[in-house]
């Protein structure tokens, strides 16, 4: 049975020929960085404060040291990443020191704003990273999961949430990419089909972690954003069209990768590609 997962959606389609060295001829070495350390660890600081409030009490997790709990676990992931690269670390002291600083200034405006995206008065939290299983084409399996659930009791609606760390914020071209929007269309469908949800019963929303912000500004971003992208049935619709020909390109009948069809997409991701100038692609040769 092959995985396939949104991630190796969106990598393909920024570029088909990254897809292949990574994914059918396994050329890729793995990698790390302070900011999947970083990432990796605001998601399990943020999901246990949520899981204390809504499963003992809201007065019981503000008494959480949230800082201490995000440096206890930035050392954690750091060595986690450090082990999986053989003894190589991710990150220098001085990274982890930066990160851990604008962390620290995230959660402080996390708690302080707490009501503005998590409710406890008629909310309550279905589940942390909920798997979402589903076989898309014999012998294909899509795996993922939802890093925040919650039931809007009231409504009976249930709202994803799926949380970004990001720099300096999401720009409008990181909106309008529908490949990096759609990642939640997906999600949405994938719940209502295993969950047995109507998909006008779901919700979704990103909530956007920024690190650096620009203090002078006339209208600062706040450090934590939402975006919610245009979910209705049609836009679902529209990404599970795209997602399900991607699998019917890349996966046979048989559920293997092919080996042939995939080009180089030169773009301003090349940048951050582990291939360029590698001698594995034409357009860095």
């Amino acid at each position: 049975m092959s995985k396939v997962s949104y991630s190796q959606y969106s990598q393909w389609s920024h570029c088909p020929l990254q897809y292949k060295l990574n994914y059918v001829d396994k050329l890729g070495i793995y990698s790390s960085s302070i900011h999947l350390v970083f990432g990796t660890s605001m998601h399990e600081v943020i999901q246990e404060f949520l899981t204390i409030m809504y499963g003992t009490s809201k007065k019981a997790a503000m008494a959480i040291d949230l800082e201490d709990l995000l440096k206890t676990r930035l050392i954690a992931n750091f060595n986690i990443e450090k082990n999986k690269m053989h003894g190589n670390p991710p990150c220098t002291q001085l990274e982890l020191e930066e990160f851990f600083g604008d962390g620290r200034k995230i959660l402080q405006f996390f708690v302080n704003r707490i009501t503005k995206f998590y409710s406890k008065s008629g909310f309550e939290l279905v589940g942390i990273e909920i798997p979402i299983d589903k076989e898309i084409k014999p012998g294909v399996m899509f795996v993922s999961f939802l890093d925040v659930v919650l039931r809007d009791k009231i409504s009976d609606t249930i709202i994803i949430v799926d949380i970004k760390t990001s720099t300096k914020g999401w720009s409008k071209y990181e909106k309008n990419d529908k490949i990096k929007s759609s990642q939640m269309l997906i999600y949405k469908l994938f719940y209502s089909e295993k969950y047995n949800v109507p998909l006008d019963k779901i919700k979704v929303e990103y909530h956007i972690l920024k690190r650096k912000i620009d203090e002078n500004a006339e209208f600062p971003i706040p450090r934590i954003s939402k975006f919610v992208p245009a979910n209705g049935k049609p836009s679902v619709r529209k990404a599970w069209i795209g997602f399900s020909e991607f699998v019917d390109i890349v996966f046979d009948e048989n559920g293997n990768r092919r080996t042939t069809g995939y080009h180089a997409k030169p773009s301003r991701l090349c940048d951050w590609c582990d291939f360029k100038k590698s001698g594995h692609c034409k357009e860095w040769i």
